[in-house]
């Protein structure tokens, strides 16, 4: 069950790195910090809102952690106004096309990879936009264990029940 819902895109170069916010120990913005030091990007977005526990919200946390980890401030874009992945994905559309960017390789934790990836190239798609998807791969999430764990075992079945939900509709 938990691996079916890790998708694994294979990696191309990209425009922009996506990362979306809801991990709560960073792991997605220095997946895409990553990315970007390797040349796979030239772009970060980091699409999240300004609510959340960290100071600022969720986007501030993330630019934080972006900028310690390496990435250049002139080479960030940001989305605070998104509270799912519906959002983050409408929103980071509108940002690539803002800035003339057509392909997108979005960062996000194993178990979100599923949904985020149906989210996003139902939203990418139709405007003519190119998205991938990548699973961080230094997760606290581990495929192979999720059912020993109680936060991993919650998070599974809460995706899964996004995902009928996705799948019936409910946006």
């Amino acid at each position: 069950m938990g691996d079916f819902l890790v998708i694994r895109d294979p990696l191309t170069p990209a425009d922009a790195v996506i990362a979306v916010s809801g991990d709560g120990v960073g792991e997605r913005t220095r997946a895409a910090a990553d990315l970007l030091r390797q040349g796979d990007a030239r772009w970060v977005i980091l699409s999240g809102s300004t609510k959340g526990h960290a100071r600022g919200g969720a986007t501030a946390a993330m630019m934080r952690q972006a900028l310690r980890a390496g990435v250049p401030a002139d080479r960030l874009l940001i989305d605070d106004q998104s509270d799912s992945t519906l959002d983050n994905a409408r929103n980071t559309a509108r940002l690539m096309r803002t800035h003339g960017l057509r392909r997108a390789i979005v960062v996000t934790s194993p178990y979100h990879t599923r949904r985020a990836a149906w989210v996003f190239r139902s939203v990418f798609l139709p405007q003519g936009l190119q998205v991938r998807v990548l699973a961080v791969s230094d997760s606290f999430f581990r495929v192979e264990q999720w059912w020993t764990r109680h936060r991993e075992r919650s998070l599974v079945a809460r995706e899964y029940v996004k995902l009928l939900g996705f799948l019936v509709g409910i946006r």
